[in-house]
């Protein structure tokens, strides 16, 4: 039988795509501060099961297994989830220093596939805002990872935002039975309307719920038109979420974020204690192929884990909130393989030869090819000559060789580019 190839491959042109993405989001990480960091791809297996953080679906697809070779003998898994290593490392590195930090990283992650056609690696960029409850760091990652995806080229985004610890405070508040509340987490989750309006039917006020879960709306106007769904003293809880959750769609209006409210997503992640969101590349979420980008506040989670790791721990949560672009969803897109094909188009495939392998003739190359990257023209070095025949393949071919010629460099030859720009740009090499 003939092996299937790897799925978690990225192509050359996947990989340029891949590179304009990390670009475009370790941009805005330096322009709002994120310092960026790398964890371990294996993991102790406690750090993701001893504290809650997961899903059972998440738990099931983790690669885990006994570190037989290792000092300690322990089961590890391959992290499946970056946010949990993001705080592990915060609490094993940064929290003694200084508690408030902003944190990005680009990193891989791994998780059983249902089938072969599936990916099992995954590779995310993502930020960890930690130390603040302000609703401004909530809007700051949700614009982050917005304007990421629109200065990449995509313009049909679709934000969507949910609270589950909302609806999670108003089930406690209906006292459902604790195999219901399971069943209605996972109808929710699911989209089965029959299932939710089933158990819901069997609670006075099951009706509230129901009716948040099939509401959408689009505006902080829309969500306080709905506080008196939540008026007594049971929803006490459920209203200081609601409030919040104004206060970050409020925000969200005033730099004119598009954003669709839907109650019912829930997601596979049960550290999330604030607002989540997730960017869609279609209207309506079919797969998890759709998800461009997820992320949310988790205010439990950061306390938790320095609980777990240190003796002298806080009593008090620390807050955070997050985001992770899903990079295979993003380079697979369909406009971002438009965009890489019209620019594969105008860019210039320039060849820079060195006939002379010098020390210093290789370092004008050098010189000369990240000038032109910057400029936005593909320059590749080699030592080797190219064919006169093949000149047409490229824009310009250079040689360079400062016993040679007077600039330290020839022209060759030119198909697009004038000759009074070249000397513009070049001028400065001319000097070693």
């Amino acid at each position: 039988m003939k092996n299937k190839s790897s799925k978690n491959d990225l192509t050359v042109d996947e990989t340029l795509r891949f590179r304009k993405l990390e670009a475009a989001f370790l941009s805005r990480c330096r322009h709002f501060g994120y310092k960026e960091i790398r964890t371990s791809t294996i993991e102790p297996l406690h750090v993701f099961t001893s504290l809650g953080a997961l899903s059972d679906t998440k738990l099931r697809r983790m690669y885990s297994f006994i570190d037989w070779d290792g000092w300690s003998g322990e089961r590890v898994a391959l992290k499946p989830d970056s946010t949990t290593c993001v705080v592990r490392f915060y609490g094993d590195h940064l929290y003694s220093e200084t508690p408030r930090q902003k944190l990005c990283y680009v990193e891989n992650h791994f998780e059983w596939a249902d089938s072969w056609d599936e990916l099992s690696e995954r590779w995310q960029c993502g930020v960890e805002n930690i130390g603040s409850n302000a609703p401004e760091s909530d809007i700051e990652v949700i614009y982050m990872a917005y304007d990421i995806l629109r200065e990449i080229g995509l313009g049909d985004i679709h934000l969507y935002l949910s609270y589950p610890a909302l609806i999670k405070e108003i089930i406690v508040a209906l006292s459902l039975w604790r195999t219901d509340t399971s069943d209605l987490v996972r109808a929710i989750r699911n989209n089965d309307d029959d299932r939710i309006r089933e158990i819901l039917g069997k609670v006075p006020e099951g009706e509230k719920l129901e009716m948040l879960l099939s509401l959408r709306g689009r505006s902080a106007n829309y969500l306080k038109n709905l506080r008196d769904t939540l008026k007594g003293p049971k929803y006490e809880r459920a209203s200081a979420a609601f409030e919040n959750f104004v206060s970050v769609c409020e925000l969200l209006d005033r730099i004119q974020c598009p954003y669709l409210i839907d109650f019912s997503l829930l997601g596979d992640l049960e550290y999330y204690t604030g607002v989540q969101f997730q960017i869609l590349s279609t209207r309506e979420r079919k797969s998890r192929k759709d998800i461009l980008c997820a992320g949310g506040r988790y205010d439990n989670l950061t306390g938790d884990m320095l609980n777990l790791l240190l003796e002298d721990a806080p009593e008090e949560t620390v807050p955070a909130v997050g985001f992770a672009l899903y990079a295979r969803n993003i380079i697979r897109h369909r406009t971002i393989m438009e965009l890489t094909a019209e620019s594969a188009d105008k860019r210039q495939n320039i060849s820079i030869h060195v006939s002379n392998v010098t020390k210093g003739n290789v370092h004008t190359a050098q010189r000369l090819s990240d000038k032109l990257f910057r400029l936005g023209f593909a320059a590749q070095i080699t030592f080797m000559p190219v064919e006169r025949e093949k000149y047409e393949c490229f824009g310009l071919v250079i040689e360079v060789d400062h016993e040679r010629f007077a600039d330290g460099y020839q022209i060759l030859y030119s198909q697009k580019i004038g000759k009074p720009l070249l000397m513009n740009l070049f001028g400065e090499f001319n000097d070693r």
